[in-house]
């Protein structure tokens, strides 16, 4: 078992906890269940992507997997509306820990890793477990999954991080915020940026959130690895 250092678990509770998400996510919650980590989005009312991660259901509440500095700007995202709602968003931040095996007690993530619902070992042996995040990094930019920090929170549209490609949206649903423009995007071929990859090796003072130019092009950087990095660009 790993510690994914990179990300934080918060959680929803209460009363009919998907039908609340369901008006703020990208996703439809019917689908989130305890088997499959499902990705999902947070869009702005300009279609940007606040935050996203991945949704899993728990026993009493609903697990949103995201990147750690992203945890206070999504609860500042849906404190407005929880206001008038039977949900609560929890007030701590679990952390979340990750394994290449699978058994009852997973819920599988992303090819080779499998989320660890419930743990019985002691928090000090779980402090020293070997932190998985530049691997899960590694992986994630391979496959052109996104996952969004502080500093790249409210800029893009989803289709420009290529969320559709990994099934975060669902465009049967219905409404949510943001979800007129994210549609309008997609039906009329408004999008004219896109996702891509691109080598990091002979990057010097790059980082993620910054506007980054090489003999391919220029984009705003969304994530970094040892050898490549992603970034919304021309397409």
């Amino acid at each position: 078992m790993n510690n994914w250092q990179d990300v934080r678990m918060l959680k929803l509770t209460g009363f009919a906890a998907n039908d609340f998400l369901q008006g703020y996510v990208t996703c439809n919650t019917e689908r989130i269940s305890a088997l499959t980590c499902t990705p999902f989005a947070a869009c702005s009312l300009q279609g940007r992507v606040v935050a996203n991660g991945w949704a899993l259901q728990l026993p009493e509440a609903i697990g949103l997997v995201m990147h750690r500095t992203i945890t206070q700007t999504f609860r500042d995202y849906l404190d407005p509306y929880l206001r008038f709602s039977k949900c609560t968003l929890e007030g701590g931040e679990d952390f979340v820990y990750v394994t290449t095996s699978t058994d009852d007690t997973t819920t599988d993530l992303i090819p080779d890793w499998h989320l660890v619902r419930d743990t019985t070992q002691p928090q000090q042996e779980l402090a020293g477990l070997p932190d998985a995040s530049s691997r899960i990094n590694e992986q994630l930019i391979e496959r052109r999954q996104v996952l969004i920090e502080d500093r790249t929170s409210g800029h893009h549209l989803p289709q420009m991080l290529a969320l559709q490609e990994h099934g975060a949206i669902d465009f049967d649903k219905g409404c949510y915020l943001g979800q007129e423009v994210v549609a309008r995007a997609s039906f009329r071929g408004a999008v004219k940026r896109g996702l891509a990859s691109f080598a990091t090796a002979e990057a010097t003072a790059i980082e993620v959130g910054s506007t980054y130019e090489n003999a391919d092009g220029k984009g705003a950087v969304v994530m970094l690895g040892e050898k490549r990095g992603l970034w919304v660009t021309r397409l």
